[in-house]
């Protein structure tokens, strides 16, 4: 079911930004909230024409005060899908719910004493939630000036239908004060179910490396951690590699700090092709990254990463210069739990290892230049 909602919801979402994954929990709500609606105004008009008793006259008042508002639901989902203007589109849905709101207290008795007037914390709400603080505010100032205005209309004696001379009246207002409860409940879930997306999104930020995009140390750490709680538990041990690009500081010097992050950049993305998908590849800083080997009770398994990861150095990284060079590492690889029991010990075997790598083999990974 929530599968054949996502699809339905995702066919008036734009392709263009069918990715954007900041944003696409919102364009979910305003559709799902337009749909929603239509789905309504059918429910109430089928109860208008086959269970409600009203006369013919009635039924086509219905029928034309209600079909409007479903098509003018339906071409705010067009108009996005098509111009992918979400302001454009959510603005216009706002705006039929806050002229169908003011008709509603125009007509059932004005806003001074009617919980009509309580509809009108939708705008508001769904701006906010939807648009941002700026656009919650105007759509609040509108709202507060329509009161208003309607409120001065009453004190001045301006005649308005009584809700108490409708059909039904408790159940007008029942209903009315259940859809102002309702979008104040809404807001303040949506507001923080917000809350907690931008959270995790900071958090995310923060264990994320710019440059390369990906994990940082602190994220590092934080897998090294969760793979020995993993062992405790399930009794399955890991590796551990600690990588350092060898003499990377002349790259910089002779080319530019700019030719040296492309480097990195290409380095990591090539270190992404010789990991499974259950590893996780982190930059702990400058020319420094490090691979955590889950499930890998077998030693072979990782000097096979290493030996991949070597065969993917020989291949020249390409410079904007127009010059390409050829990046060696050295690479320092422990075992969980053979080589060390605690985070502390097994970061410092695999950095002790790469760094004797480093030393014995400093000849033979150089960087070598070519135009």
């Amino acid at each position: 079911m929530k599968t054949a909602a996502n699809r339905i919801v995702g066919v008036f979402i734009p392709p263009g930004l069918a990715l954007d994954s900041q944003n696409l929990h919102r364009y979910q709500l305003f559709i799902a909230v337009n749909l929603s609606l239509v789905v309504v105004i059918f429910l109430a008009q089928i109860y208008a024409i086959f269970f409600s008793g009203q006369s013919a006259s009635g039924t086509i008042w219905t029928l034309g005060f209600t079909l409007p508002l479903q098509l003018w639901l339906l071409s705010a989902l067009m108009l996005f899908r098509l111009t992918q203007r979400f302001g454009a589109a959510v603005n216009s849905s706002l705006g039929l719910m806050f002229l169908t709101v003011a008709g509603v207290i125009a007509f059932l008795g004005g806003p001074l004493g009617s919980v009509s007037v309580s509809l009108l914390f939708a705008p508001p709400v769904f701006a906010f939630v939807l648009l941002g603080l700026k656009a919650g505010l105007i759509w609040a100032v509108s709202v507060y000036a329509v009161v208003m205005v309607g409120s001065v209309m009453e004190l001045m004696e301006v005649e308005f239908p009584d809700i108490e001379k409708t059909p039904n009246p408790k159940v007008g207002e029942l209903i009315h004060l259940n859809v102002a409860y309702f979008s104040v409940m809404v807001m303040i879930v949506l507001y923080e179910l917000s809350n907690r997306r931008y959270r995790r999104e900071l958090v995310r930020i923060a264990r994320r490396d710019d440059l390369t995009r990906l994990p940082n140390r602190t994220a590092f750490y934080q897998y090294i951690g969760d793979a020995i709680a993993y062992y405790e538990a399930r009794q399955i041990p890991f590796a551990l590699a600690y990588i350092d690009l060898n003499n990377f500081k002349p790259v910089n010097d002779e080319h530019g700090h700019s030719a040296g992050d492309r480097a990195l950049r290409v380095f990591a993305e090539r270190l992404g092709k010789v990991i499974r998908s259950q590893d996780q590849l982190c930059r702990l800083a400058g020319d420094e990254f490090a691979i955590l080997l889950n499930d890998c009770a077998d030693e072979r398994l990782a000097r096979l990463v290493v030996e991949r990861l070597r065969r993917q150095m020989e291949k020249p990284i390409l410079l904007d210069s127009g010059h390409s060079i050829t990046l060696s590492a050295s690479i320092g690889l422990a075992y969980y739990p053979r080589d060390a029991t605690t985070l502390e010990a097994l970061l410092h075997v695999a950095d002790e290892r790469m760094y004797r790598h480093k030393r014995e083999a400093k000849r033979q990974y150089a960087i070598e230049y070519s135009d």
